[in-house]
């Protein structure tokens, strides 16, 4: 058992120590956390940046001329273009020359003509390109005073009917018996979990690969063995390398959590959460980062999620699946001499962790269908699936069921895994079919 932890403690503080690790492992959170901060401060600065546009109606089609001003037009609706802090409008029907608009004020000009009425598309010329939020209101505006227009041009129809007969559908989806409204935001997060969960499958795993690639052909496997037994080395580097890999996802977690709650207080005092309040149009009675959460349609799900649950069964699946898939790779990295060798090996031990990937995708849109209650149970699937269905709630013996099925799989897999370690680690100048493997399965200890 000594040695056993020998080993296990070799390749934890060998991997742990490296510089590549540490700036990952420290790097990670702060650039997810960053990414918030920075569009958070993109919208911020949005707000305060003007726009001028200048309407160029030829034909007076929205437009009519304001007695005693020549050039200067008073659109016929003028709710349509109402100003707003961001966004001012002027209205003429004389268009100005390229080094004219560039020595003027606008920031923005757009010319009307007839043609909008069949194509409904209109051209905005800028200098420095406006915001999405800016475009998007000239398009609602100029949406409505065209639609005003036709209804104009109808005889036996008037706006007002018009609009009361217009509308657009939004639906809110909602689960009939727990009446939760956010099943879909939170299968975004479990599919989160999902992504992280076969990155650190699929990059640790490898790991495992490449070091017994590299202990055989440097064959210093040959004198470690002789004190270990070798089925014992394959476990311990891959408990070893699966800690390294689980103690980069806790530190993320940790560093994660501690950097967004950061960044609440950095935004209660600094002004931006009132900023982003007044833009989404939250009321709130106080100005605090938890009530801007909870009153917010699209972030409140973070206050839903049950985290120590999604994290302590997250480090589980991780863990098994980690063991899973890194015993088939530290089979594979023994029956080859190269990584090179290995390709061919790699395809059917990759299958599952790809299908689980794709899988996931269809899963995200219906996480309670049978497909998606199948893979959660299926060992090679479990790991990854299971995270979209914990999000959204799920059976307590589903979750019980999957775990157990998927121990039992990784006691199987580690077992024969370690047969075919044991042979193909002291195997050279041969690279073995996989009808040559199965036969090593068969060997008795």
């Amino acid at each position: 058992m000594n040695r056993w932890l020998i080993v296990v403690g070799r390749e934890f503080k060998t991997r742990v120590r490296k510089r590549a690790f540490i700036i990952a492992t420290l790097l990670g959170p702060i650039l997810m956390v960053g990414a918030i901060v920075v569009i958070a401060f993109l919208a911020e600065q949005a707000t305060h940046s003007d726009a001028k546009v200048l309407f160029v109606d030829h034909n007076n089609l929205i437009t009519y001329s304001l007695s005693g001003s020549e050039g200067v037009r008073i659109p016929s609706c003028t709710e349509c273009f109402s100003e707003r802090s961001f966004l001012e409008y002027r209205f003429t029907n004389q268009a100005l020359t390229t080094e004219e608009f560039i020595d003027s004020d606008f920031t923005a000009m757009l010319e009307l003509d007839d043609g909008i009425m069949q194509s409904a598309k209109a051209v905005l010329q800028y200098e420095v390109a406006p915001s999405i939020r800016v475009t998007s209101a000239i398009k609602r505006d100029l949406g409505e005073a065209v639609e005003r227009l036709r209804v104009k041009n109808e005889s036996s129809l008037d706006y007002e009917t018009y609009k009361r007969l217009k509308v657009r559908i939004g639906l809110v989806t909602q689960d009939i018996v727990t009446q939760d409204k956010n099943v879909q935001h939170k299968t975004g997060v479990g599919f989160a979990f999902a992504m992280f969960m076969f990155m650190f499958i699929m990059i640790y795993g490898m790991h495992v690969m490449r070091g017994v690639i590299e202990e055989k052909s440097n064959r210093i496997v040959e004198v470690v063995i002789s004190v270990i037994k070798p089925e014992h080395l394959m476990s311990a580097k891959m408990a070893g390398i699966g800690l390294v890999g689980l103690t980069q996802i806790l530190v993320w977690s940790l560093l994660s959590w501690i950097l967004f709650i950061a960044f609440g207080f950095y935004a209660e005092s600094s002004g931006l959460l009132v900023n982003l309040m007044s833009e989404h149009g939250t009321q709130v009675a106080t100005t605090d980062f938890s009530s801007f959460l909870e009153a917010s349609d699209d972030l409140n799900v973070l206050m839903q999620i049950d985290w120590l649950m999604m994290v302590g069964w997250g480090a589980f699946f991780y863990v098994a699946g980690f063991a899973l898939y890194s015993s088939l790779f530290a089979a594979i990295g023994a029956a080859v001499e190269s990584e090179a060798d290995a390709q061919y090996l790699l395809l059917p031990a990759m299958l599952p962790l790809m299908f689980s990937y794709m899988v996931n995708m269809m899963i995200l849109e219906s996480p309670e269908s049978m497909l998606a209650t199948v893979c959660s149970f299926i060992p090679f699937t479990s790991p990854i699936t299971m995270m979209i269905r914990l999000s959204v709630g799920v059976p307590w013996w589903h979750v019980v069921i999957s775990a157990l099925i998927l121990i039992v799989t990784v006691y199987i897999m580690i077992k024969m895994a370690g047969k075919v370690y044991k042979t193909g680690i002291l195997m050279y100048g041969k690279k073995p079919t996989l009808r040559e493997m199965f036969r090593w399965l068969m060997y008795k200890n």
